[in-house]
């Protein structure tokens, strides 16, 4: 037998061989080409002149999805380019676009984000715009407290939107789309180190759709949900496994992970960190107890890395906390219908409850077929449920789990597992009759770009409720709408005059002011702070929520100025220097205090709080009215 064939060509010593780009630079580079084709993208929808309400945007949106999803399946389904450095960095642009493009082209006639400023959205804009005025961690509201809620994305957005220059209340738009693009990326990134490229390419399409749909009013959870899945992979491997490649690399990615979420989202945070254990405490068919131990050091480790890594936005609150004896928290104590009742997106008539179904199928036969993918994401969906379950006995101390904020991870984990249950069908079937393999790849495709393309379309819609909001909800800036004129009758039309009167009557600068009563756009326009914030759930423990209502009110008994005055300079808490009244009959100046009435629902009933006019007869009060408003400014 000739040798000829299986010579090998001497290479010359001073030829090198090509080498390839290291994985950690062609994923980053995978999320500079993510946000620049997002900001983009996001530039130029903002020069179209496309009126409201109107179906002319979800057309486009329908039409340029379908193209994008459709170049991202077939990415997929070309296999080595899906895993080429072109193809790693091709792919999170994609996404990018995808993600853009819905909720940017329904919103392309409102400087607002989907909500508007209503409800949640006021304190999260608040939030944004208080890390637009300041570096430190301070609270969004309250002067001179630490700041309570995660402010790891509010942080990021408000210095970026300092930097450039923006408005924050325009900004949380830019920064909330952003935020979409890079969770696609992220996703794409962990599923990339778990799965063939072609798959990862898949699911990472299936993240992206499904998160427009579950999770785009709060793009900062998912930004932390949509890589989920893949990294509880990860760490399950990782901890449990034997033998592990690379088993310190993916123990410390684990660990930045549950940091990074405790600095953005504690709730994820705390989900993941009891994943992490029950992944370490499962025992294992066959196994002696022993095994156990290093499997408990690893969790340890991770656990310990992300708390430390937590301390960096939670080690002001947590100092000042201890100080006080950890005073109670009123964010817990929220139930609404979905946190009462258990989630089945299986059972969904639509596209995207058909692949939850499929995946669950698929997860089920999986189990003791390919356990290291199937097992993790079971436990997963089991935790979800068990925290549900949870809500019951949080209820009769007075609490409840918020469990209804993990219902995206349930979604997310079964379209996933149902994208590789197809796939997986659609090999065996191919190995089954290799004669009609090409015939079952097109299928494949069709069916792929079919049904992504259908929930990319129906997550979300003109007639929203958070569309009509960004529209019709007015601006800080000139108290008109994005659609419509300055409407008097809407109190919280008014406040840029409010503002420039604080301004003129009060000569300080608004973050030194403290202001009680307003509406939020008073607060994102310029920088104060609020005596009290708009609702318990949002306001910071350590702000004593309810002794400060009780001030109030101790306040509007005053028995003249000079009484008012002295309770004001013997406050506990900085005191207001301006006052936001609404007028009532008889010239009584009122305010707005809230109370908490958790379990009923809504959880917060309102109470109006009277302050006599005669209190502010004297020289050390300004008075103005401003439209329903009457501005009473400390001099």
């Amino acid at each position: 037998m000739s040798t000829a064939g299986l010579r090998r060509t001497p290479s010359a010593p001073d030829v090198e061989a090509p080498r390839r780009t290291p994985a950690p630079v062609v994923a980053l580079g995978g999320l500079v080409v993510a946000v620049l084709v997002c900001l983009v993208l996001q530039a130029a929808i903002s020069h179209l002149r496309i009126p409201f309400p109107t179906y002319a945007a979800s057309a486009i949106a329908a039409t340029c999805s379908a193209v994008v999803v459709t170049a991202l399946v077939l990415l997929a389904a070309s296999g080595r380019r899906a895993g080429s450095s072109a193809g790693t960095l091709a792919v999170p642009g994609l996404l990018a676009a995808l993600v853009t493009l819905w909720p940017g082209l329904l919103l392309q006639g409102t400087h607002y984000y989907l909500g508007g400023i209503s409800i949640d959205q006021s304190f999260r804009t608040q939030a944004l715009a208080r890390y637009a005025a300041t570096s430190s961690l301070t609270d969004m509201n309250y002067l001179g407290l630490p700041s309570y809620y995660p402010a790891g994305w509010f942080w990021l957005g408000g210095r970026a939107a300092d930097l450039g220059g923006v408005p924050a209340w325009e900004f949380y738009k830019i920064w909330a789309i952003l935020t979409l693009a890079v969770a696609s990326w992220a996703a794409f990134a962990a599923w990339r180190l778990v799965l063939s490229p072609g798959r990862a390419v898949l699911v990472a399409t299936a993240t992206a759709v499904v998160g427009l749909g579950v999770s785009s009013a709060e793009p900062y959870a998912w930004l932390l949900v949509a890589p989920m899945p893949a990294v509880a992979v990860i760490a399950w491997r990782a901890i449990r496994a034997d033998e592990c490649r690379l088993r310190s690399l993916a123990l410390v990615a684990a660990a930045v992970y549950l940091g990074v979420a405790a600095m953005t989202y504690s709730l994820h945070a705390g989900f993941f960190g009891v994943y992490v254990v029950v992944t370490a405490l499962l025992p294992t068919r066959g196994r002696p107890a022993r095994h156990v131990v290093p499997r408990v050091r690893r969790a340890a480790l991770v656990v310990a890395i992300g708390l430390v890594l937590a301390l960096v936005v939670w080690g002001p609150f947590a100092v000042s906390a201890l100080g006080q004896g950890l005073p109670r928290s009123d964010a817990q104590r929220y139930l609404p219908e979905d946190g009462a009742v258990w989630p089945f997106p299986m059972l969904q008539p639509s596209s995207v409850g058909a692949m939850c179904l499929v995946g669950l199928i698929g997860i089920v036969v999986a189990w003791n077929l390919r356990a290291r993918l199937a097992r993790p994401l079971a436990v997963l969906i089991l935790l979800v449920y068990a925290w549900f379950a949870l809500t019951l006995p949080a209820l009769l101390v007075g609490q409840t789990t918020l469990a209804f904020r993990l219902t995206p991870v349930v979604e997310l984990v079964l379209v996933c597992a149902g994208v590789l249950a197809a796939v997986e069908g659609l090999v065996l079937a191919r190995d089954r009759w290799p004669v009609a393999g090409p015939r079952l790849r097109v299928l494949g495709a069709v069916l792929g770009v079919v049904v992504l393309a259908a929930c990319a379309q129906g997550a979300l819609s003109t007639d929203g409720d958070a569309v009509t909001e960004a529209y019709s909800d007015p601006y800080p800036s000139t108290g008109a709408p994005a659609v419509g004129a300055f409407d008097p009758s809407r109190n919280d039309s008014w406040a840029p005059q409010l503002v420039a009167t604080v301004d003129q009557l009060s000569g300080r600068p608004a973050s030194e002011m403290v202001v009680q009563g307003g509406p939020t756009q008073f607060f994102v326009a310029e920088p104060f702070h609020g005596f009290q914030q708009s609702t318990p759930h949002y306001a910071n423990p350590l702000a004593q929520y309810e002794q400060r209502n009780d001030a109030l009110k101790e306040w509007a008994r005053a028995s003249g100025p000079d009484d008012l005055l002295r309770r004001l300079d013997t406050s506990p808490w900085p005191a207001p220097r301006a006052f936001l009244f609404g007028r009532g009959p008889g010239g009584a100046l009122g305010t707005t205090i809230v109370h908490d009435v958790f379990p009923r629902y809504p959880n917060v009933s309102t109470e109006a709080v009277v302050f006599p006019s005669r209190l502010f007869d004297s020289p050390a009060f300004a008075r103005r009215d401003v439209g329903p408003w009457t501005v009473v400014v400390r001099r």
